[in-house]
């Protein structure tokens, strides 16, 4: 008895006697999760708000462009050029290495930034920035990305202003 049951477990797919004689298939593997975070190159456009420090500006909204490459699932880089519609339009290009935590079985990934920058607008200013946000991208779609950030820009010099720019926007994977 002790052998028919074990040659019984290593027998194969499990079929019932019997009119039609039907057979059982193994189950299929469970996913592992989304797959839209590998490494690759993205790029995107993003609605945001241009949120200064002092008094000499007001809140203003802009959009923009990016571009990214990610070298693995976690490190990445980034460049962005925005525009806000301050008293004379405020330009900002950005560069930042992007740090990353997929989480696939949500298709998700939460991320950390941080780089330089520099603005034009009545002047010429530097800056460097850190920041954070989260990315959802939709598998179904090509994985098609959304994303929500914030990042705390750092005036280079000692009498300039700082600000804050949060963004909304769209990433396409290639």
């Amino acid at each position: 008895m002790s052998l028919a049951l074990a040659s019984s477990a290593i027998a194969g797919p499990v079929s019932y006697s019997g009119k039609g004689g039907k057979a059982v298939q193994p189950m299929a593997p469970v996913p592992t999760g989304c797959e839209c975070f590998g490494p690759g190159f993205a790029v995107g456009a993003f609605g945001g708000g241009y949120l200064p420090d002092g008094d000499s500006e007001d809140d203003v909204l802009g959009g923009g462009v990016l571009a990214e490459y990610f070298f693995t699932p976690y490190i990445g880089v980034q460049g962005t050029y925005g525009i806000f519609a301050t008293n004379s339009e405020h330009h900002e290009f950005d560069a930042a290495l992007v740090l990353r935590y997929p989480i696939t079985s949500l298709c998700i990934a939460p991320y950390a930034m941080v780089g330089g920058g520099y603005s034009v607008n009545s002047d010429d200013k530097g800056n460097y920035f850190v920041g954070g946000g989260i990315e959802a991208r939709f598998e179904g779609l090509n994985c098609l990305g959304i994303f929500a950030d914030g990042a705390y820009h750092f005036a280079a010099d000692d009498g300039d202003e700082d600000y804050t720019i949060v963004r909304l926007g769209v990433k396409v994977p290639f």
